[in-house]
């Protein structure tokens, strides 16, 4: 199995996305951080772990396109985690890019399966898969992105896409050219002339010696011969059965 594409999440991204969220959240809290202020070591630390925890849980994935199959792995302190999605599971494979990813030039590829558990519907009376429901209107499909669904922040989503969708146009017409093949072979198997079935013996091959004799008895008896026509035929049957 050959590698066609592998990659990383973009973690600039990620890091000028945590500096803004942090920044724009302390401005936020900063009335309640200017009347308690034993908050703060508080606050830097909570900001701090879940910092490392965000980052290096992101860091660990990688992501390979190879020619039958993407495959999603994730290794770090915590533990591993690998996902193959074999192009027969693939239904659609969609490009996701925020106003800072579009910045930076990467984005996620979320993958549809077969499975459907990447589709949602909001809204309605009802949810389906791993959309979230929420009261009134009609339900409305939804992409539900996950770490075992989707390659996160990569560099230039786009050339990925494209990679995948080549490789994944080929192999379809190769299984569809093989469908074809099988089924072209079932229909001239159903289609060709049976063999015909054994040629039976005659009701001749089969009369025994005493049969014959004793028929041309009957035709000596009936006048149908001569005694010496009789004796000639009946010494024939004897010697060919010698």
């Amino acid at each position: 199995m050959s590698v066609l594409w592998s990659g990383k999440p973009f973690m600039k991204k990620t890091l000028v996305k945590l500096i803004i969220a942090f920044v724009v959240v302390t401005i936020i809290l900063s009335p309640v951080f200017i009347f308690v202020p034993v908050l703060i070591p508080f606050w830097l630390a909570f900001c701090l772990v879940f910092f490392l925890l965000y980052y290096f849980n992101k860091n660990a994935y990688t992501y390979f396109i190879t020619d039958k199959s993407v495959r999603i792995e994730k290794s770090w302190f915590f533990g591993s985690y690998t996902r193959e999605i074999t192009f027969d599971q693939i239904r659609d494979v969609h490009v996701m890019q925020g106003l800072l990813a579009r910045m930076f030039n990467c984005g996620s590829l979320v993958f549809t399966t077969t499975t459907g558990l990447e589709v949602g519907y909001v809204g309605g009376g009802a949810a389906v898969g791993r959309g979230v429901m929420v009261g009134g209107g009609a339900a409305a499909p939804t992409i539900v992105k996950g770490g075992g669904n989707m390659f996160w922040d990569i560099l230039e989503p786009a050339k990925a896409r494209e990679i995948l969708m080549g490789k994944l146009t080929e192999w379809r017409e190769v299984f569809q050219q093989q469908k074809i093949a099988a089924s072209v072979e079932k229909i001239a198997e159903k289609t060709a002339s049976p063999t015909p079935p054994p040629q039976q013996p005659s009701a001749a091959a089969t009369e025994t010696i005493v049969d014959q004799l004793e028929r041309l008895k009957r035709l000596l008896d009936s006048g149908a011969i001569t005694r010496e026509e009789y004796e000639k035929a009946k010494k024939k049957l004897l010697d060919e059965k010698l």
